[in-house]
């Protein structure tokens, strides 16, 4: 529900006031030139042009922020009044709650500690979730047909465990695809697997494209902005060279404009407008992810004419990188607005009701003085074919996914030392409950 409650609690800060008194927006040039007068030390890294009612964001570059957060100066287009200063973090321009609530989903507010166990937690939630079924499919009556399996693993009746273990089941059964779904899309922006993820995309050529912004007839080091008659410089219009430490072309109050008038004849608001970061280079500018938006198309502005350069529409990306965009932005919230955010919100009540019943299952299955029951074997000495394609898939998945495969590796290894210390223990004549007693 992030992104909605950010809209709440920012809702001064993200709209604009137009009025009898203002009906004409300002020119998005004299809007950066205000928010330049709060950093004029900082140097101008985009510009976000909202839907009409909301506020212009000028973002600059702050080496005091951290890595991937923008400083965001909101500005009233109408009034050009500055209606907040604050911090902009990711491609999902996430305002300082969400980015707060963010880091509490990626890494529990611990750091790279907490991105870890929140990484073994993803990669293990899928695994859990398949396995959950296949066990629950085979615990049903044999030579039943598939819709009355079905309807068995769907069954919550019963009394004491027995309805706490069927609830836990067919909650599980409902929801297995969802939890499929966040591990896939979570391990792609995690730790460890998401750069394997994002190397095996690359390999694929399966990762995003972008625009080319370079110029066209440009060749060696393109003039300064000061530099107005030379060039591509001769087109640029006001100075505003002292708006920025940097002195890369395209930055002066004409371009601005230019830049915006072009890219809004292309693409749809909101979209970020961002300036070259050397000479001969133009401007890039793209849509940006938004509620009910399944592209995010993009193009380079020549800063000189106004001209397109270069354009790149979603359709034409590879549909795995389609795909991976739309699939985080599910993961988000953000693709389908709040009844996304609804969907996501009852699937983590759902976990969290499975996790209660899953430990009350455990706690009512323990005898007197043990710690659980005993365990079955796994019979590995008779392995089907499913058996085996399982194994192989795991240990796959385990390469992809090294905590998950590390700490799978950790469990089997004291899940034998515990059956052989058992064993060694019956052997010598110790006696032991079924389950093995407590210490006291």
């Amino acid at each position: 529900m992030a992104p909605t409650v950010e809209q709440v609690v920012y809702h001064d800060m993200l709209t604009d006031t137009a009025t009898d008194e203002h009906p004409t927006a300002e020119a998005v040039s004299a809007q950066v030139e205000t928010a330049r007068e709060k950093h004029p030390d900082l140097a101008l890294a985009g510009i976000r042009l909202g839907d009409a009612g909301e506020t212009t964001r000028v973002l600059f570059t702050d080496p005091e922020l951290p890595e991937s957060t923008l400083r965001a100066v909101f500005i009233d287009p109408y009034s050009g009044d500055v209606k907040g200063d604050s911090t902009q973090y990711g491609s999902s321009a996430s305002l300082p709650l969400r980015q707060w609530i963010s880091d509490g989903h990626r890494n529990l507010w611990l750091g790279e500690n907490g991105r870890l166990y929140s990484e073994l937690a993803a990669s293990w939630l899928g695994v859990l979730a398949v396995g959950g079924v296949i066990v629950l499919w085979r615990r049903q009556r044999k030579g039943s047909g598939t819709g009355s399996r079905a309807r068995g693993m769907l069954r919550r009746d019963g009394k004491g465990r027995t309805r706490v273990m069927r609830r836990h089941g067919a909650t599980g059964t409902i929801i297995a695809v969802g939890l499929v779904f966040l591990t896939v899309t979570g391990l792609t922006w995690s730790s460890v697997a998401g750069t394997n993820i994002t190397q095996v995309r690359e390999n694929l050529n399966w990762g995003t494209p972008s625009v080319s912004t370079d110029l066209p007839g440009m060749q060696g080091s393109a003039p300064t902005v000061s530099a107005e008659h030379a060039g591509h410089a001769g087109h640029a219009g006001h100075d505003m060279a002292s708006m920025s430490p940097t002195t890369v072309s395209g930055l002066n109050a004409g371009s601005i404009d230019r830049v915006v008038d072009g890219a809004q004849r292309e693409l749809r608001t909101p979209m970020t407008l961002t300036p070259p970061t050397a000479d001969g280079a133009a401007w890039s500018v793209a849509e940006n992810r938004d509620s009910w938006r399944l592209t995010t198309d993009a193009v380079a502005v020549d800063w000189a004419t106004g001209k397109v350069t270069d354009r790149l529409d979603s359709a034409d990306w590879p549909l795995a990188a389609q795909a991976t965009a739309w699939l985080i932005q599910l993961h988000m919230g953000t693709l389908f607005g709040l009844p996304n955010q609804i969907v996501l919100a009852l699937l983590a009540a759902a976990i969290i009701a499975m996790v209660v019943r899953g430990y009350a299952m455990w706690w009512m299955r323990r005898g007197r003085s043990v710690l659980a029951a005993p365990p079955r074997h796994a019979g590995w000495g008779r392995p089907t074919v499913g058996t085996l394609v399982l194994g192989a898939a795991l240990v796959v998945y385990g390469v992809i996914a090294p905590v998950f495969g590390a700490t799978c590796l950790v469990f089997l290894a004291l899940s034998l030392a515990w059956d052989i210390s058992r064993r060694l223990i019956r052997r010598r004549g110790g006696e032991v409950t079924p389950g093995d007693r407590l210490p006291g």
